[in-house]
């Protein structure tokens, strides 16, 4: 999850704020596996994170409006959000149309009532909406409710008068203040009101030669593409003429593409005691079952290993399989352990566990220091760090569903080793 500053907070304010109002609307599990693929396709983690949210957010919206005002028509398959080359960029959901009316779902922020929303759904023609619809988004309790809205009049007005400066990364911020609480007043403007009473901002023409500069600009940092957002490396001004153009934004998604296509080390072959060609290629070397074993150093060390990690509740099932990898670095050495189990294997809800261990390579220096990170597609679901690797091992066990892949990050001193997503493809099997 992305961590917001919490300081000058009144803790008091923040539980009224944050209690779900009753426009409370219940996801479904199918919107958080569509959120989830979509994530999957954003390449940076923090704007993949926002994307997740607001996708909860507009799905929330969306089951919200049926359920309250069925009478009202609402089509949000062609919103922005659900198109990632735009998604890479905009975390927001513009386009959805709601009768004759454009509405753009942005996310309220978790912690603190000032909003940070990309000035593009402001800016630009293509983007601009009747209404805007503040959504507050409680992932872990799987509910999202309408924390506000205003029109873009309403915008305006208050632009001209606070005089709003865009923000580093390309967003404006908001108060609370500026957004109508009272969800009936949207379904009584929805209803009522004629959508020509909310002028809209042209579509303006822009240059051949503006395009055709940033083009080449983008070029130039294409490498920088794939490890930066755009606006760390475009001005304002090129920013809205990149969001304004969808070939531009279509080029910037395709040259970052291939950093999303990783190898997938598919454990559901270990089950079965064989091994994928991706982790062969990287070192990887099935763990002997007990009763066979003849590799006794191999299995005196993890034996170490799982007397330990019962004497912290952890216990391995005899159907579990694992494998093992050497990491090597100047500072110093370690192995990883990656050991994999199915949990359930009823229909509804099969889910499969992951457990990762780390410890010393036989007759070889340890590492002085270790950090273990677990992250799923859309957040960090553990780190833990070692000072003193003469104290213990370091060891996570996560648990997800079937479908669900599992990213690990070791720093072994100052070497920092990404090991590609762990999955469990039985078909593949």
């Amino acid at each position: 999850m992305i961590n917001q500053p919490t300081s000058n907070l009144n803790f008091n304010d923040y539980l009224d704020w944050h209690s779900l109002n009753d426009t409370q609307t219940e996801l479904l599990p199918e919107h958080l596996q569509l959120a989830v693929r979509l994530a999957e396709s954003i390449y940076l983690s923090q704007q993949r994170w926002q994307v997740y949210l607001c996708a909860l957010g507009t799905l929330g919206f969306e089951q919200w409006l049926k359920e309250r005002a069925p009478d009202l028509q609402i089509h949000s398959d062609s919103a922005s959000i659900w198109q990632p080359a735009t998604a890479n960029l905009l975390a927001a959901a513009c386009n959805i149309q709601v009768g004759a009316f454009k509405i753009c779902v942005i996310t309220a922020s978790v912690l603190t009532d000032q909003h940070s929303i990309p000035h593009a759904v402001f800016h630009i023609p293509d983007f601009a909406a009747h209404f805007y619809v503040l959504m507050q988004v409680e992932e872990e309790e799987q509910q999202v409710a309408i924390s506000g809205f205003m029109n873009y009049e309403q915008y305006l007005s208050y632009q001209e008068a606070a005089r709003l400066q865009v923000e580093q990364d390309w967003t404006y911020t908001l108060p609370q203040t500026c957004f109508n609480s009272d969800a009936n007043a949207l379904l009584l403007s929805l209803r009522c009101l004629n959508s020509n009473a909310i002028e809209l901002p042209a579509i303006p023409s822009i240059g051949t030669n503006t395009v055709a500069a940033l083009k080449q600009k983008l070029s130039r940092i294409k490498p920088q593409l794939q490890k930066q957002h755009p606006w760390e490396l475009l001005t304002v001004n090129e920013g809205i003429t990149l969001l304004s153009n969808s070939d531009l934004i279509n080029w910037v998604y395709n040259v970052v593409t291939p950093s999303l296509v990783q190898p997938l080390i598919n454990v559901g072959l270990w089950l079965n005691n064989k091994i994928d060609i991706v982790a062969q290629e990287l070192g990887w070397m099935l763990m002997p079952l007990p009763a066979l074993s003849e590799l006794r150093s191999l299995q005196d060390n993890f034996d170490q290993i799982r007397a330990s990690l019962e004497q912290k509740g952890v216990y391995i099932p005899s159907s579990a399989r694992g494998a093992y990898r050497d990491l090597d670095s100047e500072q110093g050495s370690l192995r990883m352990y990656a050991i994999t189990w199915k949990l359930t294997e009823t229909p509804d809800n099969p889910e499969w566990t992951l457990l990762i261990a780390l410890s010393p390579q036989p007759q070889a220096q340890m590492t002085n220091t270790l950090t273990l990170e677990v992250r799923d597609e859309t957040k960090q679901l553990f780190e833990q760090s070692l000072s003193d690797t003469s104290q213990g091992i370091l060891y996570a066990q996560v648990i997800g569903n079937w479908n669900e892949r599992f990213w690990v990050t070791i720093t072994a001193d100052d070497v920092v080793f990404e090991i590609p997503p762990f999955g469990l493809e039985l078909d593949n099997a």
